[in-house]
């Protein structure tokens, strides 16, 4: 998704990290499918169905946590991407943490349906899923083109010293996340599209979803192309 950085990787991972155990007469082609739409939905909306807990032996606090975690990892990769000034700790946590409320709200709207499952092989099953990217960064970026930036880029000259460029920095993220919650009602959807996800028996007699199965489903969930 969007170029995630390892560290970002590696915090997701434990979302993933909620294996069936291939003990017991292996895997059905309906397990799987309950699987990929559990692990969606408690990644992306906070929620886990009943059997969806029972198959991977989870909780609904566990849920929680994957969920909280996800939306923090969203928001570290924001303030990744789009500030460059160290920020003080307690400037950082305040971000997230609104950040990571912003996100709750996006994720709120995903759209995906996981279709189908079939067995490939003895050690891998095919899950047809198919999303709907959520729109709402075009609207901001659209916004931002219009001159929604204007008012905060005239407050600051050209050449800023560091303390002036960290302050930009913090408004604009501020105004982006303002204008996202301006664009949420009118939050609209991309052209569908359809991929198959792996679940696959790893040589530890887990199921997982590979990573590179999930960062695609993720990729598309928002839509972060905007050029």
């Amino acid at each position: 998704m969007k170029g995630k950085t390892t560290a970002l990787v590696l915090a997701l991972s434990l979302a993933l990290l909620l294996p069936l155990s291939a003990c017991g007469g292996g895997l059905s082609a309906d397990d799987a499918q309950l699987y990929v739409q559990g692990v969606l939905d408690e990644n992306y909306l906070g929620k886990a169905d009943p059997d969806f807990l029972k198959l991977i032996d989870s909780t609904e606090e566990e849920t929680e946590e994957v969920y909280a975690g996800s939306m923090e990892t969203e928001a570290q990769f924001f303030l990744d991407s789009f500030v460059e000034s160290e920020l003080s700790q307690e400037e950082q946590d305040r971000l997230l943490e609104e950040l990571s409320a912003m996100y709750r709200q996006i994720y709120a709207h995903s759209k995906y349906t996981v279709e189908s499952a079939s067995e490939v092989d003895d050690t891998t099953f095919g899950v047809k899923v198919t999303v709907e990217p959520i729109d709402i960064f075009h609207q901001v970026a659209d916004e931002l083109n219009n001159g929604a930036a204007d008012e905060l880029n005239s407050r600051y000259p050209d050449q800023m010293t560091d303390e002036e460029y960290m302050a930009y920095e913090v408004e604009w993220v501020e105004l982006f996340m303002d204008l996202t919650y301006e664009k949420l009602p009118q939050l609209d959807y991309l052209e569908p599209q359809t991929l198959l996800v792996q679940v696959a028996l790893g040589d530890d007699d887990y199921w997982t979803i590979p990573d590179e199965d999930f960062w695609a489903v993720d990729a598309l969930v928002i839509d972060y192309n905007l050029g």
